[in-house]
């Protein structure tokens, strides 16, 4: 039994060594709309996600980087995420948000079971095209990303703390918690139940009744094999947000186009 350990660490080292220093890992697209009270105020955006891993010293640097391209006919509270001010401005607006990113660390020869636990931070970037559209701020704060599998479940939450450090002196500080939680259960040969939602998040120098999403829903998604090494997954997923914000979004439908490298 110990020769055969040892012989597995020594595999599975060559493989990590043979493994590239930067590597795209998936790119994900999520085009969704957002549905309000007032019809007239209903939204679509283009979500863009890009997970990669960075080998650093003995170390893998997990990091995923989400922006989105938004077309809102008013501010939105909570959406996108960040701070967006809030009434006032009832143009329509279109363009790109704030760039939101994670990065986790763990060591390249440290070995998990069932459960895996990242540490790392997060960071906002000022780079929404329109004030409403972002927050005007710079924020930064911890983060953690777990992940647990077990047979057909694969299940976990990343989550995230953002204070902002600076940034416009006309714009409110950030304070804001958001937890992405996932659910993929496998039911049958390339076909999963999915709950990937938008992310619960709160806006903790809001009042209490406007700081608060909460989405409950689902969906499915089916994989198509491109090649030996890529695979296409489509999804779609329906969401209620039982809590939020009085002007916030009430329904999420979202869609997934995945490319898995």
């Amino acid at each position: 039994m110990q020769g055969q350990e040892e012989n597995h660490e020594i595999v599975h080292d060559a493989h990590e060594s043979n493994q590239p220093i930067y590597k795209l890992d998936s790119q994900r697209t999520w085009p969704f709309f957002s549905f309000l009270n007032d019809p007239g105020d209903d939204a679509s955006t283009l979500g863009l996600e890009f997970e990669s891993t960075l080998k650093v010293g003995k170390y893998n640097v997990k990091n995923i980087s989400y922006f989105e391209v938004n077309q809102y006919p008013r501010p939105i509270p909570g959406q996108p995420v960040g701070n967006p001010i809030e009434g006032g401005n009832i143009k329509a607006v279109d363009g790109i948000n704030d760039l939101l990113m994670g990065f986790w660390f763990t060591k390249r020869e440290a070995h998990h079971g069932k459960h895996h636990l990242a540490l790392g931070f997060a960071a906002q970037l000022p780079t929404a095209a329109d004030p409403t559209l972002g927050s005007g701020q710079w924020s930064i704060g911890p983060s953690f990303d777990y992940e647990y599998e077990n047979g057909r479940l694969f299940a976990g939450a990343i989550a995230l703390q953002l204070w902002s450090f600076a940034g416009s002196s006309e714009r409110k500080d950030v304070n804001m918690l958001m937890i992405k939680p996932f659910i993929v259960y496998n039911i049958a040969k390339r076909f999963d139940l999915i709950y990937m939602p938008y992310g619960v998040s709160v806006y903790w120098n809001k009042p209490s009744s406007e700081a608060v999403y909460l989405p409950l829903g689902g969906g499915g998604q089916y994989q198509f094999p491109l090649g030996k090494t890529t695979t296409l997954n489509t999804g779609v997923q329906f969401f209620k947000n039982v809590i939020r914000p009085t002007k916030g979004t009430v329904y999420d439908l979202r869609f997934l186009v995945e490319f898995v490298f």
